[in-house]
């Protein structure tokens, strides 16, 4: 099988051996085991670092979970992602979401393309927050789970400016004030971020970048984002927590 994929892990098995963890446009998630990569001086030198986008061909046997990676050609390191701390904890929001959000041989050429996309944005050093923020909120979608925020998810009213909202992390839904049965329900949201993320969602890919997100907007954006992602995967978002203190958010 050949391919085009995304390095998303990668760890040493033995003394010469790497186990190496693809996110490819033909199969989805791969593992696979890379012979001899650590003293290879052809075949893998700097092709299995994190995030970098390889051309791979890999083989495996029938009733066997694990692949033989046997070749592996780089398109592009993102080598600016790995220069960068900011770059690389966001990048690293992403790859974990990605870790939990695919499974082996289900492939998505949707979420395939947004990482791809992300990965090219991040590299071009094009505000690394506001692309983690698109990212997610296409990639909810993705994943089968795409927030509501057209109607309030009590009274199904659509949103209007006259009324005040908050986000529901726990159903992906937006409340209206008139709904909120008390201040702490919900994540209190502004018009701006609602139009905003709603724009991401219905944009085509090739035109995403287009969506200009900073200050409130964006801070709010990736509140709401992390709480719903925390809710679908039940899990702390460990990398999260390393971009928070990299920068600014």
């Amino acid at each position: 099988m050949e391919t085009d994929a995304i390095v998303l892990d990668c760890n040493d098995h033995g003394e010469s051996d790497v186990i190496v963890t693809l996110f490819s446009l033909e199969v989805g998630r791969i593992t696979a085991i890379a012979k001899g990569a650590k003293k290879s001086l052809r075949r893998f030198v700097n092709k299995l670092e994190l995030f970098s986008f390889l051309h791979v061909v890999c083989t495996r046997k029938a009733g066997k979970s694990l692949s033989f990676l046997a070749e592996a050609d780089l398109h592009t390191s993102f080598l600016n992602i790995r220069k960068d701390l900011e770059l690389y904890a966001v990048a690293s929001v992403i790859r974990e979401f990605l870790l939990v959000g695919i499974r082996e041989d289900e492939p998505d050429e949707r979420i395939f393309h947004l990482s791809l996309w992300s990965l090219h944005k991040l590299d071009l050093l094009q505000q690394p927050r506001a692309i983690l923020a698109l990212f997610l909120i296409r990639f909810f979608e993705y994943v089968g789970y795409r927030p509501d925020l057209e109607t309030c998810g009590k009274c199904a009213i659509q949103v209007i400016p006259q009324k005040k909202y908050s986000f529901d992390p726990s159903r992906g839904r937006i409340i209206c004030s008139g709904c909120v049965n008390s201040s702490t329900e919900g994540i209190s949201l502004s018009h701006g971020t609602i139009k905003i993320l709603r724009s991401a969602q219905d944009l085509p890919l090739e035109r995403l970048h287009r969506l200009k997100i900073s200050g409130t907007i964006l801070q709010e954006a990736l509140t709401i984002l992390h709480s719903y992602g925390r809710h679908l995967f039940q899990r702390d978002i460990i990398s999260w927590k390393i971009m928070k203190v990299c920068g600014k958010g």
